[in-house]
């Protein structure tokens, strides 16, 4: 029971194009590579890492902790991820971030945690593989995603199963509720999903728009984050 309330808690952190998207139009090939599903392994890592008080996946915040978009475990290259929200809610994050960092984010993305003793990664990852599947064939999928008020193109996302990986899950997760109960701990995991791109944003401000919907699944997204971008570490 607690498999799949782990991956349905997990799912669709979205980001989006103006026109709803085919599978067959997304990037494949040599953006689809290692680093891509490193980088995704990487993102659950640091998304799972904080409490609910600083969880980059609740609500909207204004230059708090929760901006700290860097991988935890120092993928190369310089990144800096962004998240939607944890439980669909419509939020707005204002957030500073270095200059010259390139932006990594998922679209619609679902994640396992292995829980129990009669779990695995084969299962694990079947599981995620039918969530996003099922997300792509709704005959109502949509979604939406601008920078600055431009769309950004479907060469920037890509579809990544990322390697087997383990978080480190803390006092008070994401999943830590009289309903779902995930005790504190190490758990490994695996997701899927639609990712995003983008090269290093111009030194300023910028505005990131994106929503998504899937409407047999219940699910929908509308985040917008406000990005000033400035030289140097930005200040926490």
């Amino acid at each position: 029971m607690r498999r799949i309330v782990v991956l349905a808690l997990g799912v669709l952190l979205a980001l989006t194009l103006t026109t709803p998207m085919a599978l067959g139009q997304v990037g494949q090939g040599a953006k689809a590579s290692g680093k891509a599903a490193e980088l995704a392994a990487d993102w659950w890592q640091w998304a799972l890492s904080e409490p609910v008080a600083t969880n980059p996946l609740v609500g909207s915040y204004t230059n708090g902790p929760q901006c700290d978009g860097r991988p935890v475990t120092g993928v190369p290259g310089k990144k800096w991820f962004l998240a939607g929200s944890f439980d669909g809610s419509a939020v707005e994050r204002t957030c500073t971030m270095p200059v010259g960092t390139q932006l990594f984010f998922p679209l619609g993305n679902a994640v396992f945690l292995i829980t129990e003793p009669d779990e695995n990664e084969a299962i694990a990852r079947q599981a995620v593989n039918d969530y996003i599947e099922a997300v792509l064939a709704d005959p109502e999928f949509s979604m939406e995603v601008t920078v600055d008020g431009k769309e950004v193109k479907s060469k920037r996302i890509v579809r990544v199963d990322s390697p087997l990986f383990t978080a480190e899950v803390p006092e008070d997760n994401v999943f830590d509720s009289p309903s779902f109960d995930l005790p504190a701990g190490s758990y490994d995991g695996v997701a899927d999903g639609l990712w995003a791109a983008l090269p290093p944003l111009s030194k300023g401000e910028h505005t990131i728009h994106f929503e998504i919907s899937a409407p047999s699944l219940g699910f929908s997204q509308d985040n917008t984050y406000y990005l000033t971008v400035v030289n140097g570490k930005p200040a926490p």
